[in-house]
Parts: C-alpha cells; structure tokens; sequence
C-alpha cells in the first residue's frame, strides 16, 4: 500500500526559499564521459561552477580523487578563489579503504573545504562499518559529514520501503549527521510518489537538510528535483547540461531560469543566470561531448527562430531569441512581402513581384544547400559514432585485455 501525504501538509509552488544547490558534474560527468580527463583540464570548468554562484560542488569518488581535490584546493586557495565553496568527496563503504592512505595526508588547512559524503551505508553493517568510518574522519579533522541512501525506487512507495530508509537517516542521526541526500539511484520515481516522501520526510524529520539525487531516466529528473522543494526538502541537486549518469540529472542552468520566474531563492545568494548557460557548455566540451543543439536554456542553437510570419512566440509576442533563420517553411509571401516593405519599396505591386521572385531565388537556393547538407551530415554522424566506439575501453575489450595481461605475465586463471 502506498503512503499518503501526512495530516495538515501544505506545499509551497512559488516565493520561497532554499538553501543551496548541489552540483553532481565534475563527477558524474567524469564517470559518464567514456575517457579519461585529466583533472588538470577541469580546472577551467571548476573555476566557471563557481563563478556561477554554486557553493557545494561534489568533485569524485574515484581511486585517485582525494590527491586531485588537495592538488585543486591548494591551487584555487592560493589564487583566493575559494568564497565559501564546498567539494564534496563520495565515499562508497564498499571500496573505500585502499583511499584512506590519501585522507590521512590530505593537507590539514584544506579538510575545512571538504564535505565526505558516505553512501552504501548499510555495507557490512553487522559490524558496524559506517559508524566506525564516521570516526576514523572526524578524528582526521573532516567536520562536514553527510550520507547519500541509495534507492531502488519504482511505482507507489509503501511502508516497508519508507522505514527501510528512515532506518539509515536514523542511523546518521545517530551520528550528529544532519544532511541527508535521497538518491532516486535508477530514475524511476515518479513525481506524485517523490511529493509524498518529501512531504513525510520533511514531517517526520523537521530539522534535517534533505535533497534528491533525481537521475533523468524516465524523463522525470527536473520534475522529480522540483516536487521535492515543492513539498519540504531544502536543498536541490543537479548538473549543468544535464550532465550525470545514463539521461543525466536536472539542468543547473534550467533550474536557475525557473527560480528567477517562480521567486524561488537560494540562502547565500542566487544563481547567475548568464555564467551558468556558459558553464553548461562549457561542461560538454571538457568531457568531450557533442554540443546539444535544442536542450533547454543552454542548447547550442536553442536561442535561434524560425523566420517569418508563421512564427508563434513571435505572434504572441513572447520570442526570446537573438538570432532568426530562413528555411522553406518560412517562405510564405507575407514574409518576403514585409522583407522588401522593411528595405524601404513602399509600391505594393513592386513588393509582390519582387517577393515571387525572391521566393523562386531561395528555393533553388535551399535545394542545393540542403543536398550538400545531407551529405556532410552523413559524414558527420559516421565521425561522431566512431569516436564514441573507437578506443572506448568496454568490459568486453577490458576482460581481453586482462587475459592478454595474465600471458604476458605467464599466468594463467585458475578454473571455477
């Protein structure tokens, strides 16, 4: 049986406040990206995310990741970058102890920058893992704690599920942890069920800072991101270009329009609308990803109309776009009519002779641009395939090159 919203639950839709937003790119956009990217080349990114007004940015969670963040941190301190920020590091229970060599060295001025966020924190829990590497951090200095619970979401939530998670916030609690990230891990909650667990989260724990991980699976990131501060969670999470695993995560720079429409702030200072469409594209170009031509507010040629009468934003007088194109949809009479009335011929007759013949002008025009179109097109698309299947490390080619490994080594797998 599914839950229900709890008794006397108002939610809030606009002029309200949050208290900050997380930004999952640097690392979901390292573990999508089907290379390897240097830190060094995130440097010019990591400075954009915070020129944009983001303050929490969750940097990894791979192997090498604790070295990088000390290496960014001393670099961006000692170019006093760093107003408030927080990186983030996420720390799986089920793999985390060959890192723990790289934590004890990590530069003690620099752990103040750091937040460890635990997740898999039900792994060996019959010993107690999670309570005990809680401590050994906060004997290493790390003060900011929160814990990320991983879910398997899917249609109604029912009791069982609910308890399953306030066990772990329980369990954090415990522990003085009082930020709790909710990971809709696979994408499948839906937004009416994501409106019923904030709203009983938030009821059933009115002082802990809550926000959700809303994986874009079923489409439903950014409303899913939405229904949660709607209903009382006070932090949000998302990607610039919708950068995260699989579909992504709720675009940063989406959001930031919505705000601004909607009233909605962030404690701490709002987000820059401008710096943060730049910042988007700026993500796909260091993780090496074909730009987005139509992805909302900060597509590649989202700003562009279609020129002429036909035109709806236009005719409701709501177009926002910097930049107007023609093609042969657009080639009604009226709009070539008010083209040559715009040049300055004011004799009607002139105006339509000119226009028909124009029209006949750009149509031989339009074919011949469109056939060479179609052929760079099919070029550029076998090139972009390629590129993202060539030297693409696949487990099917790690799993050869390991045994290539083992007999290089004169070893050889002992049979199950």
């Amino acid at each position: 049986m599914g839950m229900t919203f709890p008794a006397g639950h108002k939610p809030r839709f606009s002029n309200f406040s949050i208290d900050g937003v997380l930004d999952e790119t640097l690392r979901e956009g390292a573990e999508r990206c089907m290379f390897s990217i240097p830190t060094g080349d995130k440097l010019p990114l990591i400075r954009s995310i915070m020129k944009s007004g983001v303050r929490d940015l969750v940097f990894g969670s791979g192997p090498d990741d604790p070295d990088d963040l000390a290496a960014v941190l001393a670099r961006l301190e000692g170019e006093h970058a760093i107003d408030g920020q927080k990186f983030s590091f996420i720390l799986l229970l089920n793999c985390f102890e060959p890192l723990m060599v790289q934590f004890e060295r990590f530069p003690e001025a620099l752990r103040k920058h750091v937040t460890i966020s635990f997740g898999m924190i039900t792994h060996d829990s019959e010993h107690g893992l999670f309570e005990k590497t809680v401590d050994r951090f906060r004997r290493l200095g790390f003060d900011s704690l929160r814990v990320s619970l991983l879910n398997n979401f899917g249609g109604e939530i029912g009791e069982d599920a609910y308890a399953g998670i306030r066990r772990q916030i329980d369990r954090s609690r415990a522990l003085g942890i009082e930020t709790v990230r909710i990971n809709d891990s696979l994408g499948t909650i839906y937004p009416e069920a994501m409106a019923v667990l904030a709203a009983n989260l938030r009821h059933d724990y009115p002082a802990t800072n809550f926000c959700l991980h809303a994986h874009n699976d079923r489409g439903f990131g950014l409303q899913n991101a939405l229904a949660s501060i709607y209903h009382g969670f006070n932090l949000i999470e998302g990607g610039f270009a919708e950068f995260g695993n699989r579909s992504g995560l709720p675009a940063i720079e989406l959001l930031s329009k919505i705000f601004a429409e909607k009233n909605i702030h962030i404690t701490g200072g709002d987000l820059n609308d401008e710096t943060v469409s730049e910042t988007a594209r700026l993500a796909e170009e260091t993780f090496l990803l074909v730009p987005s031509l139509f992805r909302p507010a900060s597509g590649h040629i989202v700003d562009c109309e279609n020129m002429g009468v036909t035109n709806i934003p236009d005719y409701l007088g709501a177009s926002s776009a910097s930049r107007y194109f023609l093609n042969r949809i657009g080639l009604h009479m009226p709009t070539l009519e008010r083209l040559f009335h715009d040049l300055g011929v004011n004799d009607q007759g002139s105006i339509s002779e000119m226009a028909a013949g124009f029209r006949d002008h750009l149509e031989g025009l339009m074919h011949e641009v469109t056939v060479r179109k179609a052929f760079e097109y099919r070029a550029l698309r076998r090139m972009v395939e390629t590129f993202y299947d060539d030297d693409v490390l696949f487990s099917d080619r790690v799993y050869d090159m390991a045994r290539q490994f083992l007999d290089t080594r004169g070893a050889r797998p002992v049979a199950a």
